[in-house]
């Protein structure tokens, strides 16, 4: 099996609880697939680098997946047919590290400077 990130954002105006019930539906995906989700961070809101369908934000969400190739072509076409996502990359990787990505060790590091701040 092969290793892939899978990153995705879904419009701003979707509630938060349906960012965590998109997560569910898109692991639902992928383990009917024959894959297995080995890593989910939650990115949260964030500015876009540009607009994309007249949105300026999104909530980013990354999954890191153990899965065959023919799984994921699968699992795209649902990201494709969803209306809620507006943007998703799969990147296939040699190995899913246990550490976290950047954009969550800079969130890390904002929130202790905060704490020190205060």
């Amino acid at each position: 099996m092969a290793f892939y990130e899978l990153t995705y954002v879904l419009r701003p105006d979707v509630p938060t609880q349906h960012v965590d019930a998109t997560t569910n539906k898109v692991t639902d995906a992928i383990k009917k697939a024959k894959g297995k989700v080995v890593k989910t961070e939650q990115w949260g809101l964030r500015t876009l680098a540009y607009p994309i369908k007249k949105h300026k934000k999104g909530y980013y969400t990354m999954l890191g997946l153990s899965m065959p190739g023919e799984g994921l072509a699968e699992v795209e076409n649902m990201l494709k047919l969803s209306e809620d996502i507006i943007r998703f990359m799969t990147v296939k990787v040699e190995d899913l590290g246990k550490e976290p990505s950047a954009i969550m060790k800079a969130k890390a590091r904002e929130a202790a400077a905060e704490d020190f701040a205060a």
